[in-house]
């Protein structure tokens, strides 16, 4: 009876953990911010290999129906609108998987299918670890479904130069500010 009694704590812990206060944080944030943190931070990304000036960053896993395809969708339309499109050449779209154990072609191919501009990159175990550190992106395997994955949901805004990599702003999905986006790059892009 205790065993059981402890298993039932443990869920409901490990549930509000890394579900329910995630997604609080989230909504309290998204209250406060806008939509978006700005952070000005440089960060080790040895993932980012694009010549382009500002490289948007999601952080999630091939086949994830979810958050991953939605927001692949979302970002899809902004990379699309009219909106971006003066901004179009200055900006890269990276999905970064989380899942090491997916084959490595896999990431570029999930990416592109929501657009042939989008990139994919496939990180081992190792490489996963020191980005949940440098940019904070939580994720744990779902206790329910053992091929899912619980993981940030944020877009990332790094601004990239050959010496080094500047996480500019992270944000939040629910839903994507997305004039905000567009905004703060044409701001950044102004600023040199």
């Amino acid at each position: 009876m205790k065993s059981s009694k402890y298993k039932l704590f443990a869920i409901l812990f490990l549930f509000l953990f890394f579900l329910a206060v995630p997604f609080l944080q989230s909504i309290l944030f998204n209250a406060d911010t806008k939509g978006a943190i700005e952070v000005e931070k440089t960060v080790e990304a040895e993932f980012i290999k694009s010549n382009k000036r500002f490289v948007l960053v999601f952080f999630g896993y091939v086949g994830c129906k979810d958050v991953c395809t939605p927001l692949l969708q979302e970002l899809n339309s902004l990379y699309e609108s009219k909106e971006f499109e003066a901004i179009k050449k200055d900006v890269e779209i990276l999905f970064v998987n989380l899942t090491p154990e997916t084959e490595k072609l896999q990431p570029d191919l999930f990416a592109k299918f929501f657009n042939r501009e989008f990139k994919g990159v496939y990180l081992s175990k190792k490489e996963t670890l020191t980005i949940e550190r440098a940019f904070g992106v939580f994720f744990s395997k779902d206790l329910s479904d053992n091929t899912g994955l619980n993981h940030t949901d944020s877009v990332y805004l790094i601004e990239n130069s050959l010496n080094k990599k500047i996480l500019k702003t992270i944000y939040l999905t629910h839903p994507l500010k997305a004039k905000k986006l567009i905004d703060d790059i044409i701001h950044a892009s102004n600023k040199k």
